[in-house]
């Protein structure tokens, strides 16, 4: 259903407390239901961090980008910054939260694991052999995040909770069902993270090529080979991603949603819009 009567999708920031910054944080999902439930935690939320749902019991949904997934025993649902989720009810679900800035993790364990690629693995459910290291490494983590209580974090503390983190998310990634074609270059990885921050003033690949230095064909190469898509497709994936959020999301006129998104004229950003999507923005609208 569309949510009607706002413009804009509510943003949950990244807000550390002082001296525990880059903190990675691990709690029982009961303990956030006061801070949830009194701002609607069943409107549509842009996450300004990394969010791993690990579900130990119980049941519920979560709706992230479009679809919803539905959270069992050693189901593991992974938010990142930028998508927009839905909580279900939380009253019968027994999970752990395990909350993390983005770049926190090294550019090897990023690699390896997708952690900063916005259509990254995003759901599993487990067996018993891997939720068994998974619940062992979140145990952990929880260990640590409670034994800090105020205090501002040491170093070595800092770096055995990063630590901790990154053999969480690497024993995910190897549950994965598809991995990536090829390990990502610095090409891709600068063109990913470009496209991240600018897909809504630039939409031109060779735009991308002469900010970052790279020519047009060093950038289809690395990309391809990193996704097995064009970078002009993963431009346009990305803002078509961002299209559909707001026209599900938010009340704004087709025309506006356009604007926002870098097109001045909005019969072009229609006719962009059903030539990938198959239909056009209200018909989009309509269908939810």
């Amino acid at each position: 259903m569309v949510d009607s009567g706002h413009s804009h999708i509510e943003r949950i920031a990244y807000l550390p407390r002082s001296g525990r910054e880059y903190e990675v944080e691990a709690k029982p999902v009961s303990s956030m239901r006061a801070a949830l439930e009194p701002s609607g935690s069943r409107a549509p939320q842009r996450v300004e961090f990394h969010l791993l749902l690990v579900v130990a019991g119980g049941s519920s949904t979560h709706m992230l980008d479009f679809t919803e997934h539905r959270l069992g025993p050693r189901s593991v649902l992974w938010a990142r910054p930028g998508q927009v989720q839905r909580w279900g009810d939380l009253g019968d679900l027994d999970a752990t939260a395990v909350i993390f800035p983005a770049g926190v993790v090294d550019p090897a364990t990023d690699a390896l694991a997708s952690v900063e690629h916005p259509s990254g693995p995003r759901f599993w459910g487990l067996d018993d052999t891997a939720w068994s290291d998974v619940a062992a490494l979140v145990s952990v983590l929880r260990t640590s995040h409670d034994a800090g209580g105020g205090c501002v974090l040491s170093e070595a503390r800092r770096g055995a909770s990063r630590h901790t983190l990154e053999a969480l998310l690497l024993r995910l990634a190897g549950t994965a069902t598809t991995q990536p074609v090829s390990p990502a270059s610095d090409a891709y990885l600068a063109f990913r993270d470009a496209v991240e921050r600018d897909f809504a003033v630039e939409h031109g690949v060779a735009g991308y090529a002469t900010r970052l230095g790279y020519s047009v064909r060093t950038l289809s190469r690395a990309t391809r080979a990193a996704t097995g898509a064009s970078p002009k497709e993963v431009v346009d994936q990305r803002i078509l991603l961002e299209a559909k959020r707001l026209l599900a999301h938010t009340d704004l006129s087709a025309a506006r949603v356009g604007s926002s998104l870098g097109f001045s004229d909005p019969s072009n950003f229609t006719a962009w819009f059903t030539t990938r999507e198959r239909l056009s923005p209200a018909a989009f609208r309509a269908s939810l």
